[in-house]
This record gives structure tokens, C-alpha cells and sequence, in this order.
């Protein structure tokens, strides 16, 4: 079975975020948009809040000989445990950021949150001066 497409319509189109348009429109480069995407990728790991699997619940499996093993209690706590670094990951970038809180804040919007700094700043009056701190805030990230 296929399907049609109306002749003129257009395909769905895929929203950027923010690091991506502002590396489209030259405002950033490259290597700011990847360090802005690293601090993204562990803001939302360290944010995410999986629960942990009930014991109870988890299936147990065969051992050697055909005997049941009892479920591995660490396994859900990785989980957890994961969580714990990043957060751990994510001090050391803000650190890296001085703990400014309006640095820190663009790097949550824009490259955690995934907004354009439109949408961050809640308008094009303050887009531009986010964009600039956010430019600022990348540079501070690629530091040593």
C-alpha cells in the first residue's frame, strides 16, 4: 500500500533548536554549538526521573543447572546512579561558568531546554543580548 501526497503539500517540517539556528545564522560556530550540545545532553540526564523498578516486580532468571537467581538489586540503582554523575558533571560545567546565575541560566534555556533564545528571553527586544550572553557562556565551556 502507498500513500499519495497532495500535489503542493509540503512535508513536516523538523524545528530547530536553538544552538542549531543560531549556528545556522552565524551567530555561534561549530565548536560553541557542540559544547552548548554536551552541556544540554548531561542537563537533561541529570534532570531526568526515572523511577527505580520495584523488586517485587522483577523477573528472576536461570542460573546454571536450570536454578532461579534472584533478581540483581543494583540494577535499578544504576539508573540512580547515573543521575548522581551528571548532576556531579553538571556543577563542574557551571563552575566552569562561575556560578553566574544569568550564564548558567542561558545554558539551561537554550542548550538544556532546547528554546531558541526567543523563546528563553520571551521576545526579540531581549533575544539579542541572550544570544551574546549565551555566546559568551559557550566560549567559558570550551575553556580548560
Amino acid at each position: 500500500m502507498t500513500t499519495m501526497r497532495t500535489p503542493g503539500a509540503r512535508a513536516p517540517v523538523r524545528r530547530l533548536s536553538g544552538l542549531e539556528s543560531l549556528q545556522r545564522r552565524g551567530r555561534i560556530s561549530r565548536s560553541q554549538r557542540a559544547a552548548g550540545e554536551a552541556y544540554g545532553a548531561v542537563w537533561r540526564r541529570s534532570r531526568s526521573e526515572a523511577s527505580l523498578p520495584s523488586s517485587l516486580a522483577a523477573e528472576t532468571s536461570l542460573g546454571l543447572g536450570g536454578a532461579r537467581r534472584a533478581p540483581d538489586p543494583g540494577r535499578g540503582l544504576t539508573a540512580a546512579e547515573a543521575r548522581l554523575r551528571a548532576r556531579h558533571h553538571l556543577a563542574a560545567l557551571r563552575r566552569r561558568l562561575k556560578d553566574h546565575p544569568t550564564l548558567v541560566a542561558a545554558c539551561d534555556r537554550i542548550c538544556g531546554q532546547e528554546l531558541t533564545p526567543r523563546e528563553a528571553a520571551g521576545g526579540d527586544r531581549e533575544a539579542g543580548r541572550l544570544e551574546a550572553v549565551l555566546a559568551i557562556a559557550l566560549d567559558l565551556l570550551l575553556r580548560d
